[in-house]
């Protein structure tokens, strides 16, 4: 019974997370993060991560499916993808804390230049290939980095359905080779699989929550939120271990 509870509990914070994730787009990896660590540990908790937000991620490409951008993707996937694989190896050995501190400051900075110079605007897609390099070593290592790629796809001029689509289906594919390297490399086992596959299913229900949300968002208040939770994001890394 208290198993069930406490499975229960973090289903509740899985289905939070990815509500607010689909509407904002990114953010749904680092706050059920910490829920996971309390209950499997930090080895285990970015194999389950991992797995969970797969699903969620696909599901939020099926609701956005028709806005997608797939030059976009093919672009930070062709670096995403094989620094993905290299950032699962270097996982297993290499302490995340100042990675986690630095992009705290990152994002920090991204929303000030945003209201500093709220006109730039990113127009040469070829930089989607280095931004993949690096959301895809940084993912491996943290479980989910949204907050560091977005501003980018945001700043490329994406509507807020391309926007959450197109990150959710660079996402996937990052996901899914950092699963099949995690297993073979024994850190996604058969107990964080179907934990990994049983979150992912509760998130899949809060994608089709946000998807409903989402169409009733103005574009101001969607960037207001992206905004928001940035500073959260960004504070909670640079404040907490």
């Amino acid at each position: 019974m208290t198993e069930f509870l406490v499975w229960g509990g973090a289903a509740v914070a899985a289905f939070v997370a990815s509500t607010l994730s689909g509407i904002i787009g990114f953010g749904g990896a680092m706050l059920f993060l910490p829920v996971l660590v309390a209950l499997y540990g930090v080895r285990a908790s970015v194999p389950i991560l991992t797995v969970s937000v797969l699903l969620g991620n696909a599901s939020r490409v099926y609701f956005n499916r028709r806005e997608l951008d797939l030059k976009l993707v093919l672009l930070f996937s062709a670096g995403a993808i094989p620094f993905a694989i290299l950032g699962s190896f270097v996982y297993v050995a290499l302490p995340a804390f100042w990675i986690k501190k630095g992009i705290g400051i990152f994002l920090l900075i991204t929303v000030l230049l945003r209201h500093v110079h709220s006109e730039f605007k990113l127009t040469q897609s070829w930089v989607f290939v280095p931004l993949g390099v690096v959301t895809g070593f940084l993912s491996a290592l943290m479980g989910g980095v949204g907050p560091v790629s977005s501003p980018f796809f945001l700043a490329y001029g994406l509507t807020k359905e391309a926007f959450v689509g197109t990150e959710a289906l660079c996402a996937v594919g990052m996901h899914l080779v950092k699963s099949i390297t995690y297993n073979r490399l024994h850190i996604l086992n058969a107990r964080e699989l179907i934990a990994g596959l049983s979150f992912g299913g509760v998130m899949t229900l809060g994608s089709y929550v946000a998807r409903k949300v989402l169409e009733k968002l103005s574009r101001q208040k969607f960037l207001m939120l992206v905004e928001i939770l940035l500073v959260v994001v960004g504070l909670d890394m640079l404040i907490f271990k």
